[in-house]
């Protein structure tokens, strides 16, 4: 399989920080620090009961993603397109970044009856890093791992983070004008998406 994507074993220097994919022996610590992140991330957006029920999920996201992390390397070692891959950043041994891009929607869309991006499948799920990597590079080099080359995609944000609305306009991304609300479990906050054609 000819793939613009980084090999599944790859490793990176980022600045002091080292790239490579999840494994499943990273799940429980990556699922502690997933919520941290996205906790952090809509502090002032979420009431405070968003960040206890995303620790207290921390546990059963461990499960799921210690399974999701084996599957998908596996079949992406066998040369067929993994239902996600999942980057994280090392600083010494503390995860302080992590990064997700999938090549079809999440369930939550259907659920939400989104309409599809003609075109375009490639999603980024995720990209959340710690405040004390801010101004190093990480986030780009993250981005251009989860998406390379200027990969066509679309991805979601919360309505008020404007701090990630600009990072991805510099990337390229804009806004297409479509909102949905995310339901019970997100607040009912509401979602824009964002779309780079490539």
């Amino acid at each position: 399989m000819t793939s613009a994507f980084d090999s599944v074993d790859a490793v990176h220097r980022v600045g002091r920080y080292l790239v490579r994919r999840a494994r499943p022996e990273d799940a429980a610590e990556y699922s502690r620090v997933d919520a941290e992140l996205v906790t952090t991330a809509y502090a002032g957006l979420m009431p405070p009961e968003f960040a206890v029920r995303q620790l207290a999920e921390v546990p059963q996201e461990t499960v799921r993603r210690r399974a999701e992390f084996a599957r998908d390397l596996v079949v992406e070692r066998a040369g067929a397109e993994p239902e996600r891959r999942n980057w994280l950043a090392l600083e010494d041994d503390r995860i302080v970044a992590i990064a997700v891009s999938s090549d079809r929607p999440q369930p939550w869309e259907d659920t939400l009856a989104a309409d599809p991006v003609p075109g375009i499948s490639r999603q980024l799920d995720h990209l959340y890093l710690h405040s004390s990597t801010w101004g190093t590079g990480l986030a780009n080099a993250l981005l251009e791992l989860a998406l390379p080359d200027g990969m066509a995609a679309y991805l979601w944000i919360v309505a008020g983070n404007d701090r990630a609305w600009r990072f991805y306009e510099r990337h390229g991304f804009v806004g297409d004008g479509r909102e949905y609300p995310c339901g019970p479990q997100w607040y009912h906050q509401v979602l824009h998406r964002m779309v780079r054609s490539g």
